[in-house]
């Protein structure tokens, strides 16, 4: 045993941290520290995962890369550099999104538990949704300036980080959004509206919902070149001209006065190629990389075509949702941002003369729509290692399972740096992290399972009147109307479990959400609760299984702890039901 980690731990605990298995998000500023601390605590096995390249802008914080490293892997180059100084180690680096299907809950599992350290709010409460999946601790970081936190989540005992809305993701109204952006978020969050719909899976709520023909794009011939570039083009002068015209009052009868006097500008693919302009009264000659500058307009033209071709192109389109380090989605953005942004601004000799007004409309470079869609959270080196500290200090709390130790650290430019708090318990309406919710594991043959399995299942729980959810929305309904009316049920019930599966094999997850409605009022469950099926392809099983991996003695056992008398028989049958079904 290392001398020094001697006098840090007991023999008990350094041999916990050796045999543990540990999960790192993210290899920017925290995520750097934290190599740097748990190596030299005496973790030997870990797996770090990040999408992010290496920049320039990285090199005064990140201290295991250097300038011949820019434009290289985050997580490959992080892997290298620590191996140099502990060659003993084994670590894993992927170079790869957490928004992938493939690191679904079974990935999850296969950790004793996750560190975190992204910088993206929307990435963080993803992970935070997979780790309450997989029933993974999650040990969580943010910093922002000389302030952040760093705190331990474990299911059904403490908050989540999806318990409350992030803060920095406003709402706008559809209507301001599409036909009258004032502000260059606007534009930002019309692109990336655009871009979930085209790319993502499908999605009612989506505020672009309707506007294009998906079919059509979903359907074509991915292979085929010719076929994808006359695709963009014809999205192109869907979006940006016969929308735009059409949406301009007597615009035949005097097109251009018309234009003018609405602030309305529709414009062809044609025609976006020959304007060769530079809209922006900003110096650019001083700035070394490209996507801070502002580009000729014909540049974002060319860019929404080749990149919506490109996407089209990618294995997994279908599940892509705007990510800032998907540096594709973000060129796709910023090019739809800025011709949106042509649509809606008053030119004037060439320039707008709002350009120089603050926040109104005004074109972006590409850094500051990838900063306004990403809502990256700005970092001090200092502050980041101090988060970084307090996680691992956390881990050995959790390794030896000492969880009334736990503590909500407030990270603060004050006399008192650090500030412990306990932590806050879930709330009972969270959908994620409430002791009131159940996730099961089923493990399934997808090509020989029908969803009949699921909806038995489901009866079996001693379920009546309830919906299930999927990927696609109601999938099967007693309670929705619509669906009982025209025969979705019926159909949906001797379906294989791979036609629901909207994804290119190899398979991942099947996620199901049963929501049961009584005595006039919606609940989960009855009682308030949420159960969801998590369902993992094996080939080899022939019935489906209900996985003991995730503890749900636990979890039923919240269920029966709830202290509602009329309900403690069902709860008695669902734990009887429980050892039925698992092995």
């Amino acid at each position: 045993m290392n001398k020094t980690l001697n006098l840090l731990y007991s023999p008990e605990t350094y041999e916990k941290i050796r045999n543990s298995r540990i999960l790192i998000i993210g290899v920017g500023g925290i995520g750097c520290e934290l190599l740097k601390v748990l190596t030299n605590s005496g973790y030997k096995t870990m797996t770090i995962l990040d999408l992010d390249t290496i920049e320039a802008t990285n090199l005064n914080r990140q201290f295991y890369f250097r300038k011949e490293h820019v434009g290289m892997s985050k997580a490959l180059v992080g892997k290298e550099s620590v191996m140099k100084k502990h060659p003993e180690l084994d670590i894993t680096a992927i170079h790869g999104s957490i928004f992938d299907e493939k690191y679904d809950v079974e990935f999850y599992t296969q950790f004793d538990f996750v560190l975190c350290a992204l910088d993206n709010a929307q990435a963080r409460e993803h992970l935070g949704r997979m780790c309450l999946k997989s029933n993974r601790i999650l040990v969580d970081a943010g910093t922002g300036g000389f302030s952040g936190q760093a705190n331990v989540i474990k299911r059904f005992l403490h908050q989540c980080n999806n318990c409350q809305p992030s803060k920095g993701a406003p709402q706008y109204a559809v209507c301001t959004i599409r036909a009258s952006p004032s502000q260059p978020i606007h534009c930002v969050t019309y692109a990336m509206s655009l871009y979930n719909l085209l790319f993502g899976p499908l999605d009612e709520s989506n505020m672009l919902a309707g506007l294009l023909d998906l079919a059509q794009i979903q359907s074509c011939d991915k292979n085929d070149q010719e076929l994808l570039n006359g695709l963009a083009i014809r999205t192109f002068n869907k979006l940006f001209y016969d929308e735009i015209k059409q949406g301009l009052k007597g615009y035949a009868k005097d097109e251009e006065a018309n234009a003018i006097n609405q602030n309305k500008y529709p414009i062809s693919y044609e025609e976006g190629l020959q304007d060769s302009n530079v809209y922006t009264t900003i110096d650019q000659s001083k700035m070394d990389e490209e996507d801070d500058k502002i580009q000729p307009f014909k540049y974002y033209v060319d860019q929404f075509v080749k990149t919506f071709v490109k996407i089209l192109q990618t294995p997994g389109v279908g599940s892509f949702k705007f990510d800032k380090d998907d540096w594709d989605s973000v060129r796709f953005v910023a090019a739809t941002t800025n011709i949106r942004t042509f649509n809606f601004t008053k030119k004037f000799k060439n320039i707008d003369p709002r350009l120089v007004e603050g926040d109104k409309m005004k074109y972006l470079s590409v850094n500051e729509v990838r900063k306004m869609g990403g809502r990256i959270i700005p970092a001090i080196a200092s502050t980041n290692a101090i988060a970084a500290a307090i996680q691992v200090s956390e881990s050995k709390k959790v390794l030896e399972e000492d969880w009334d130790k736990l503590r909500m650290n407030w990270i603060q430019p004050t006399f008192d740096k650090i500030a412990p708090t306990f932590l806050p318990e879930p709330y009972n309406t969270c959908n994620h992290c409430s002791p009131k919710n159940v996730y099961l594991h089923i493990y399934c043959n997808f090509d020989t399972t029908i969803f009949g399995t699921v909806v038995e299942l489901a009866k079996s729980f001693g379920l009546n009147d309830y919906d299930i959810s999927g990927q696609s929305g109601t999938v099967y309904g007693l309670l929705n109307k619509q669906i009982k009316r025209d025969g979705t049920n019926e159909r949906n019930y001797n379906k294989l479990l791979s036609k629901f599966y909207q994804r290119e094999s190899p398979y991942a997850n099947i996620i199901f959400s049963i929501f049961e409605q009584t005595s006039g009022r919606k609940f989960y469950w009855q009682i308030g609760c949420k159960y969801e099926f998590i369902l993992m392809h094996r080939g080899d099983i022939k019935i489906p299984q209900i996985s003991k991996i995730t503890k749900l003695e636990s979890a039923f056992q919240q269920l029966k702890n709830v202290k509602l008398q009329k309900f403690n028989d069902i709860n008695e049958a669902r734990m009887r039901y429980l050892d039925i079904y698992s092995f």
